[in-house]
């Protein structure tokens, strides 16, 4: 609860500062607090699966016993404790929001992260169904923003190249550790292969492996029969949106949830990192390149997608205010 005090003096600080008739933000658990007390409307971003009106989903995390257990084997542990493990991440806040004399959240971390005068997601709801919403909350589409990366010198190269094309990108967080494995898998199949290494080491150079730091993600997705990535919403939504299908590989709970949702949709499957071995990575890449229902479901959801522009909803919402 100290970091969260000091956040919260340092928000305040800005605010008086900068005076602004809005405050938006992405998770930084302060400013809730901030902006009431300066009397500054808040709006959060936040993606949906995270709304207490969508459908709860009890997702276990990657955690030390999950290395050791199978999680199969820890899902009615996991039901039994995720209440105290909400609790305990929310009384911190709670602790902070008393001593302002705000009224405390339940004991729940979808309350706590949809916490505002306004509630922005940045999903689509028929991807992310949500049910009796307020009317202060909002979706605002997939949102999709990719960091401007050139074409390497290889990209002509790689689009001649007849192979099925198999993009790889695990973002700056992703479990890079499960690449020998996922590298491997691949290399038993008749597919060319993008490696978005994220800045981090690349491996040994082979033929139809093509790696470079980063790639323009949606581009390199829409010329893609198959995207791996961490299963977040940075990486599991420009995909959809290009049509093409998602194997994600999640670690925390966020991705899990986000990956949980793919699989819901059909345009995807889902593979823990724990899990993450060859055979299961070989089965799963297998299954997405075989079967056509998942490339179809993807190209549905494209059309879904392509219906919302985020940036014509955001200035929206804000003429609404």
């Amino acid at each position: 609860s100290g970091v969260i005090r000091s956040y919260v003096q340092q928000d305040r600080e800005i605010i008086r500062r900068v005076k602004p008739d809005l405050v938006i933000g992405d998770l930084r658990l302060s400013l809730p607090i901030s902006a009431r007390l300066e009397g500054v409307p808040y709006a959060v971003l936040m993606n949906a699966y995270w709304s207490p009106y969508a459908e709860r989903r009890q997702i276990l995390p990657e955690v030390p016993i999950t290395r050791l257990i199978p999680p199969r084997y820890l899902g009615g542990v996991y039901r039994f404790t995720e209440p105290l493990a909400y609790w305990i991440h929310v009384r911190q806040i709670n602790a902070v929001r008393r001593e302002c004399g705000i009224p405390a959240l339940p004991a729940d971390l979808r309350q706590l992260y949809t916490e505002g005068d306004h509630v922005l997601y940045g999903d689509v709801p028929e991807f992310v169904p949500t049910a009796k919403l307020p009317a202060h909350h909002h979706y605002l589409g997939a949102c999709n923003w990719e960091f401007p990366a050139a074409k390497p010198a290889w990209w002509g190269a790689m689009l001649g190249d007849p192979a099925p094309k198999v993009f790889v990108s695990l973002g700056s967080s992703g479990p890079v550790r499960i690449l020998p494995a996922l590298l491997a898998a691949l290399a038993k199949l008749p597919v060319a292969v993008m490696l978005a290494t994220s800045g981090r080491a690349a491996p040994p150079a082979r033929p139809g492996l093509y790696t470079a730091d980063l790639l323009p993600f949606s581009e390199a997705a829409a010329c893609s029969k198959l995207v791996v990535s961490h299963g977040g919403s940075g990486g599991l939504y420009p995909a959809m949106a290009a049509g093409t299908p998602v194997l994600g590989i999640p670690s925390n709970a966020d991705q899990h949830l986000s990956t949980a949702m793919l699989v819901a949709s059909g345009a995807g499957l889902g593979v823990r990192v724990e899990e993450a071995s060859e055979q299961r990575l070989t089965k799963a890449i297998e299954a997405l390149l075989s079967h056509p229902k998942h490339s179809e479901s993807a190209q549905g959801w494209k059309s879904v997608y392509a219906k919302y522009d985020s940036a014509s909803l955001f200035r929206q919402f804000i003429a609404n205010l």
